[in-house]
Parts: C-alpha cells; structure tokens; sequence
C-alpha cells in the first residue's frame, strides 16, 4: 500500500534480493505518478548511497546541488556537508518527479502499480490478509503499509494508538530576495524559533520547478513535549518570510503531519509489515527520504525470510530495525530532539549553534547521519 520512497524500495530490494516474488507482488497507489507531494525534497547522501546499491543514478532527475547546508541561530552559525568526501551537501529533486522515477524504476522491473486505487479497509486472517479497496477486494499472504504518516494500515492494527506526529508548514517562493543573505546554492536551517517554544527550526533550501529555480521555505516542530508555544506555525512562518522581505499572503501555504521514530512503538503484525512514515520518520529533523528507502530494505529481507519459512508472524522485523544502523540512528535522533528541543534559553541557543559548531559537526556525522554507509561496511566485513 502505497508507492511512495517506502513502498517502492520495497519492491526494488525484493527485485535484487528475491526476483522471484516481483510477479507476486502487487502496488496500490491512490493518485497517479506524478501526483503532489509536500516534502522540502532533500536527498540526502544516505538516500543516494542506498539507492547506488540498487544500481539506480538520481542524476537522471533534474535536481539541485546544494553547496552547504548551514545550521543557524537568528542567522549566524556553522556550514556543513554530511559527508566530507562529496563536492555538495545534499541533492534537491521535487517529490513528484522523484517518486514518478522510482515508480518507472519499478516498473522496468517487472512490477505492476495499480494507480487510483483508494484503500477502504484491511481485515487480517490467519491465512491471508483481505483488502478492500474501491475497485474490489485482493488477496494477499502480505500486506506492506507505506501509506504515510496517517497511515490507513496501521490504525487498522493499531486502533487506539498514542500518536507521535511534528507539524509541518511550507511555501515555494520565488528564487531571489533583495533582502536576504541567503546563497541560492545553499540551504539554511534556523532555530530561531526554538525559545519560542516551536522544537524545530525554519528551513529555506533551493530547488527546481519545472526547470525554474526557487527556494522552498517551512517551518518544522517537531511537536514532542508538551510545551505551549508562544507563537503560533502560521505566524512563525510568516516571522521568517519578513526576515527575507517576503509577505505569506503572496503565497500558498501547504501542511502535513510527519510521525516520528519511537524505539517504543509497533512495526509489524502477523502479515503485515509498516515502513516509511507509517512506521516512523526522523524526529529530530524532520528527514524521512533515506529513512524510507532504509524501511524499504528491511522489509524486503523479512519478507523473504517469511516467505522461504512461512513463517509471518513477521516477530523478527522490530529487532532487525532497531538493530539496523538507520535504527540506531533514529533512535539516537529521536533522543537528541527530546533533549534538544526543551532547551529554550536563547543563550544555549546562540552558544549552541554560533560556539559549539565543530563538535555539533562531529556528533552529526559520527552517530546522526552516514548510517547507510556504516551499514554497507558491516555488510561488507559480513561477506
């Protein structure tokens, strides 16, 4: 259920790994590629990486080379790239048009995805699972829930669930601003609005829309304590765009949910696997690109160990992730923005992110980010 990073990484990993399930395999989707996405569209060198290892190149995509990504307090901090090695920071590629290659990456493959086909329900049996869709009923030993962060599949399972949801809001605004000192090949996080009680920051990075350069600006709150923010979202994002001399009205303003990681949480139940945001994204910045293409992986290997055991109780999926070097991550990220965020001195703030950047670099690129190329070492060493 569902065509997005997750679920398509699903179906490409079992294509590598068990070509022999790919006739057996089937893709709801329901929209049509390329469908409307809100994401900051940030591909970063962990998504890339995974995706080099299903022999994929996101350079057919028109996407943006971000130079630095800088991590700011009221507009003065440190630059920073994830991996030293590389000439850039991260990639930029629109999720419409992302999403819309990987699903034709899936269908050179051999699998079939069933557009406009919206999911109604998902009952469970001990011998199968029924969905229900508005197209008629399917069978299916497995089902795999990359429907998003309201993910239909796992309140199914999970009926009366606590939620773990960051609060998103975004705008597409023109490249340029008189006013601002922004780079357009840069990227900015800002956690300006952190003593105001938002656990976030705002974010401005650059991108390509139809072929023209823009910028794609938000606020993110990463909403895990229960603090009352003294300033609303809307109004926060609104304090940003002043800053760089542009005015909300003029545009249009998008929101989404975002369910983050918790160690705590379900991942699977007999039959039926959760990946991407419907499992959980990253909470401490909000990133879930690579996050769902690492779900992606995970799924696919315990469904092929279900299927040569037959076996779907699917009881080993928990431990893998958490056992998994993205695992290891979010759960470290999950940690950091429960600590991080609740400091909302100004002081510790501006000393955080103006004194403390080489150190914060270390941290990020150590135990944060770079999970998947750990993995690909141990993975290594394994063979």
């Amino acid at each position: 259920m569902g065509s997005g990073p997750a679920g398509l990484s699903t179906a490409l990993h079992l294509a590598k790994g068990s070509p022999e399930l790919v006739a057996r395999t089937l893709i709801l989707e329901k929209a049509r590629h390329p469908r409307s996405k809100l994401c900051g569209g940030g591909i970063l060198p962990d998504a890339e990486r995974l995706l080099q290892q299903l022999g994929l190149d996101i350079t057919e995509i028109p996407h943006t080379d971000v130079d630095w990504a800088h991590f700011h307090f009221e507009g003065k901090g440190f630059k920073f790239r994830p991996d030293p090695d590389l000439p850039f920071a991260f990639r930029v590629i629109r999720r419409d048009e992302f999403d819309a290659w990987l699903a034709a990456k899936a269908r050179e493959r051999g699998f079939v995805i069933q557009e406009n086909t919206n999911v109604k329900g998902v009952n469970v049996t001990g011998s199968g699972v029924k969905v229900s869709t508005d197209r008629g009923d399917l069978q299916a030993e497995v089902v795999v829930g990359a429907d998003g962060s309201s993910s239909l599949l796992r309140r199914a399972i999970l009926p009366r669930e606590s939620l773990h949801v960051a609060r998103l809001l975004e705008v597409v605004t023109e490249a340029g601003s008189q006013k601002s000192f922004h780079r357009q090949r840069d990227s900015y996080f800002d956690f300006i609005v952190v003593p105001q009680g938002i656990q976030g920051y705002a974010w401005d990075i650059p991108a390509l829309v139809k072929g023209k350069p823009v910028r794609v600006r938000g606020v993110y709150d990463g909403n895990l304590q229960p603090f009352n923010a003294d300033i609303t979202l809307p109004h926060a994002l609104e304090d940003e765009l002043e800053r760089h001399g542009l005015h909300l009205p003029d545009y249009t303003v998008e929101g989404h949910p975002l369910r983050w990681f918790d160690a705590n949480s379900i991942f699977s139940a007999p039959r039926v696997l959760l990946a991407g945001d419907a499992a959980g994204a990253d909470a401490l910045f909000g990133e879930g690109i690579s996050i769902a293409l690492g779900y992606g992986r995970l799924a696919a290997v315990a469904i092929r160990d279900a299927v040569d055991r037959r076996d779907f109780s699917f009881r080993d999926y928990k431990p893998a992730i958490l056992a998994s070097e993205m695992g290891k991550s979010l759960r470290r990220r999950t940690w950091w923005a429960r600590f991080f965020y609740s400091l909302r001195w100004r002081p510790f703030q501006r000393l955080f992110w103006t004194r403390l950047g080489p150190i914060i670099v270390w941290v990020m690129r150590h135990f944060l980010l770079g999970w998947a190329r750990r993995q690909e070492g141990q993975s290594s060493k394994s063979d």
